[in-house]
């Protein structure tokens, strides 16, 4: 992977963690009900409501699907950049794992647009997206890059450094294929 491009992957994923992060933990959503009671909520705060109010299921697929996925599709990325040496089999195996980790990764988002278009739709609650959830969209849409890249560098396949005498002999050869093109080459008689 050229300089330029492991560079960039690293700023990619320090940037995912930080957004993922600040997404979790910033408010995703504010809740006014009868235009007087206002709730403004992170992800870990609903996660704990859900959890408060013995909605076991719901909490554990939402940390799932909100948490501990995305935290594993990073650690499988910071696992690539870090380990350069990783053997093309199992760096293709890891890259499956994180595709099929990919597929979940706006599962939330989309709950979360679901949720504030049911409040407001329904006239019981006013929803408001705030802050954390465009933090959280940047940081799956950041893994994502990242994701390509590292995908990217994998397909590519891998080429031989040129060695000192490799550029005379394809020069030798391309003359010796020049030569024998003008030889066999039919002469036209002249007389």
């Amino acid at each position: 992977m050229g300089g330029a491009r492991f560079f960039l992957l690293g700023i990619l994923i320090v940037a995912a963690a930080v957004c993922l992060v600040l997404g979790l933990t910033l408010p995703i959503v504010r809740l006014t009900r009868f235009y007087v009671w206002t709730d403004v909520h992170s992800m870990i705060s609903i996660l704990e409501e859900l959890y408060a109010a013995k909605e076991f299921f719901l909490a554990v697929v939402i940390g799932l699907f909100s948490v501990v996925f995305p935290f594993i599709k990073l650690l499988y990325l910071l696992g690539l950049f870090s380990a350069r040496n990783v053997s093309p089999g199992r760096r293709s195996r890891l890259l499956r794992h994180m595709s099929w980790l990919g597929k979940w990764s706006m599962l939330d988002v989309l709950v979360l647009a679901l949720l504030i278009f049911y409040a407001k739709s329904t006239k019981l609650a006013d929803a408001v997206s705030m802050p954390g959830i465009y933090m959280f969209a940047a940081a799956v849409v950041l893994t994502m890059f990242a994701y390509a890249i590292v995908e990217h560098e994998t397909d590519r396949p891998s080429q031989p450094e040129p060695r000192a005498d490799d550029s005379d002999r394809d020069e030798s050869d391309s003359n010796r294929q020049m030569l024998h093109a003008v030889l066999s080459t039919p002469r036209a008689k002249v007389g």
